[in-house]
């Protein structure tokens, strides 16, 4: 009696051994998920980020974990004519140049950006190659003519002579214009994109023809293209910033600003790329780290397995509450935690919550029994 006791108190002390060595594990603080487009960009529809740079030179650094990189340019947009004297003169300016850039599977160590103003490129740099969409071109001083788009659409031509085509309106990046007054269209950036694009459902639309008026007919620009103001063509409506749009003109005298065409763009975007690390509390052999496009699902590892436990499977949280889903998309870096049993060596079972309180019970009748032995023994002698 006195040596099965002792066996009963070993074997429960090796379990509560292991069961607080699992408790310890578990405790194990999370890993947390953190957002994947980094420091000033954001995540659009689609776990696509993005980075939009509105003015100056700026450098943007790719990392391992962005995948079809592809950059949108937009040039400023050219003037519109900027004389002022009583006589009059109304031709709009181009719209600036619309591109994109695709890095296809390389990844540039270092972007430089530059944004263009007003009749200014907008450019980037790869460390070899520089890109570079073209500004609109200012409406001709006399009035007659419109400016070029950098695409190379012309701008309108106008006669004095013709009251309903009285002077010429820009071309815009996307067109030429369609009648003297309106200004030519400008670029949907969804029209440029090839498929599988990061923009290739981006229907925001830049580089448009500045619009002229006379006072009596008044033209409309796209695509945030300088234009007469809509009720009476007595002064100008500005081109919408950063828009590329080339700047609108009037017959009456107006502010040279409201003449000038609009700044450009630069936007930069990427698939995030995430990784699925796995963690595996102290047994089994190590599982590598999957890296993977945002939104796709992880492999499921084979079980690993050791001797003396039994694995329990894959959890999101080191405390082993939330099974891990290989069946759901994965958006954003996570790591995932192996869950462990110990094995009873005489069974080849998992201890489950009743093995140790069960113990723990029979180590206490084992004592009792060896305090009556004891006590026996002592009343003999």
């Amino acid at each position: 009696m006195f040596f099965s006791s002792r066996k009963a108190a070993s074997a429960i002390a090796a379990l509560a051994s292991m069961g607080a060595a699992s408790l310890f594990l578990g405790a194990a603080p999370a890993s947390a998920a953190t957002a994947e487009c980094g420091v000033g960009a954001t995540l659009i529809p689609g776990n696509i980020c993005e980075q939009t740079f509105t003015s100056g030179t700026a450098t943007f650094t790719p990392t391992v974990a962005m995948s079809q990189l592809e950059v949108l340019l937009v040039a400023g947009g050219g003037d519109g004519a900027d004389k002022t004297s009583s006589n009059g003169y109304s031709a709009g300016g181009g719209g600036g140049q619309v591109k994109l850039v695709g890095f296809g599977a390389s990844t540039p160590k270092e972007l430089t950006l530059v944004v263009g103003g007003a009749r200014t490129a907008s450019t980037v740099f790869d460390g070899t190659t520089t890109t570079t969409a073209e500004p609109g071109v200012s409406a001709s001083l006399d009035g007659l003519v419109g400016g070029a788009s950098g695409s190379g659409n012309a701008g309108a031509t106008g006669t004095y002579a013709n009251p309903t085509a009285p002077f010429g309106a820009g071309g815009g990046a996307g067109a030429s214009p369609v009648a003297n007054t309106d200004g030519g269209a400008g670029v949907v950036v969804s029209t440029l994109a090839a498929a599988g694009s990061v923009f290739s459902t981006d229907d925001d639309c830049y580089g448009g023809g500045g619009a002229v008026g006379d006072g009596t007919v008044a033209g409309i620009a796209t695509c945030g293209g300088g234009q007469p103001a809509a009720t009476t063509p007595v002064s100008l409506v500005a081109p919408t910033p950063n828009s590329g749009g080339g700047g609108g003109g009037i017959t009456l005298t107006a502010p040279l600003d409201v003449r000038g065409g609009a700044s450009g763009l630069v936007v930069v975007r990427w698939i995030p790329l995430v990784t699925v690390n796995f963690v595996d509390n102290g047994h089994g052999a190590a599982v590598p780290p999957q890296t993977f496009v945002a939104g796709g699902l992880p492999a499921k590892p084979a079980d690993p397995t050791e001797t003396g436990w039994l694995f329990t499977g894959w959890f999101t949280d080191a405390a082993l509450t939330i099974p891990a889903d290989f069946t759901a998309p994965v958006t954003e870096s996570t790591t995932y935690y192996a869950g462990w049993s110990p094995v009873l060596a005489a069974t080849g079972s998992a201890a489950t919550g009743t093995v140790i309180p069960l113990g723990i019970a029979l180590l206490a009748l084992g004592g009792a029994a060896i305090g009556l032995t004891r006590r026996q023994r002592t009343r003999a002698n």
